[in-house]
């Protein structure tokens, strides 16, 4: 296991921020985050949709998933899901966010386990719209153009959820989305683009303004967002632009050197400083 461990200091307001990175299976490293510690956990885990030997298509780059982490068995899948839902349930705190990013490989199972979860209100299902999807290689069926999002909430002890509606209406805008207006449950963001993608590839990277509007949406400035599947960074990478607080797991050491150049850019704007400890 490494611990990176980032601290900001934003020099314009004085306040202080973090970022703790862990390298390790998440179930190995969920029992180090106390019960009832986290404000909002973001969770884009395995889908499960990787194939043993991806498919290509003469007309484009794009080969379909094809990664060892997202292949699973049907039950050992639904286990799987069942016990890190429960764990992000654990250290979230009452009022706090669940948001859980998939597709239609597995956003139905997530939602199925949530329901039977006590204390759980689901507050909405966001769809997010790719208008530069990648076409279907198949030919076979419909051009899959969006993902799936379930904002959850762990009620109790008299707390409610949290939720920035006017920071929504001033802060979240698209061409479905009108400045000042109410925020649909309909986002039309394109894919991760090549300027983000600067520190490395990473088959799954989420853009930054996915993560900034659910960030900006539920929670506050010092708040601590986890995320139990860094993948490429992206998570802590926005929670830091927001003066947010990150925790990251990640499984796979190789995305580790990715997630540290974005945390940590050559070119730091000048109004920031950031130290770094390494453990293992």
């Amino acid at each position: 296991m490494v611990l990176l461990d980032f601290k900001f200091t934003n020099l314009n307001s004085k306040q202080k921020t973090y970022a703790k990175i862990y390298n390790g299976d998440c179930f190995n490293i969920f029992p180090k985050i106390p019960s009832e510690s986290i404000d909002l956990v973001f969770a884009d885990p395995p889908y499960n949709m990787s194939k043993k030997r991806g498919l290509g298509w003469k007309y484009s780059k794009h080969i379909t998933m094809q990664e060892e982490w997202d292949i699973f068995s049907k039950d050992e899948y639904f286990k799987f899901n069942q016990a890190w839902i429960k764990e992000c349930l654990r250290v979230l705190k009452h009022g706090g966010s669940l948001w859980v990013c998939g597709s239609f490989h597995n956003i139905y199972q997530v939602g199925f386990i949530l329901q039977h979860l006590e204390d759980v209100k689901i507050n909405n299902s966001v769809v997010w719209f790719k208008p530069n999807a990648q076409p279907n290689i198949t030919c076979r069926m419909f051009t899959e153009s969006t993902e799936h999002l379930i904002w959850a909430s762990k009620n109790g002890n008299g707390q409610k959820w949290k939720f920035n509606y006017e920071t929504t209406k001033n802060l979240i805008h698209d061409d479905l989305n009108p400045k000042g207006k109410q925020t649909r449950n309909v986002w039309w963001i394109p894919l991760t683009p090549k300027s983000e993608k600067w520190a490395g590839a990473h088959p799954t990277q989420k853009p930054i303004e996915l993560l900034r509007r659910i960030i900006l949406s539920c929670t506050n400035e010092g708040d601590t967002v986890l995320d139990p599947f860094l993948g490429s960074g992206t998570t802590s990478v926005a929670a830091k632009m927001l003066k947010r607080n990150s925790i990251g797991i990640e499984k796979e050491r190789k995305y580790l050197d990715i997630i540290r150049k974005r945390l940590n850019p050559v070119q730091r704007k000048i109004n920031e400083e950031s130290e770094i400890e390494v453990s293992s």
